[in-house]
């Protein structure tokens, strides 16, 4: 029977370290970019939503029947 040996040496470990911090160099940017643009269309949507919303609650108003009474 071969004598017991262990995959993760130091060097190996070393060597995926190395790989895993130059790919999340390179990714990760590319990455924050998508989903900051995602973030920033949803937020664009909100504000047009809000505004929109505000425009049709207006004209609901002047189409009612109340009165308004100052003193």
């Amino acid at each position: 029977m071969p004598e017991f040996q262990t995959f993760f040496t130091p060097a190996r470990l070393n060597e995926f370290w190395y790989y895993v911090k130059w790919l999340l160099f390179y990714v990760a940017p590319a990455i924050m970019i998508v989903a900051a643009a995602g973030a920033l269309s949803m937020f664009i949507a909100m504000v047009k939503k809000s505004f929109a919303n505000t425009k049709q609650i207006d004209k609901s108003d002047q189409n009612e029947d109340y009165e308004i009474r100052r003193y």
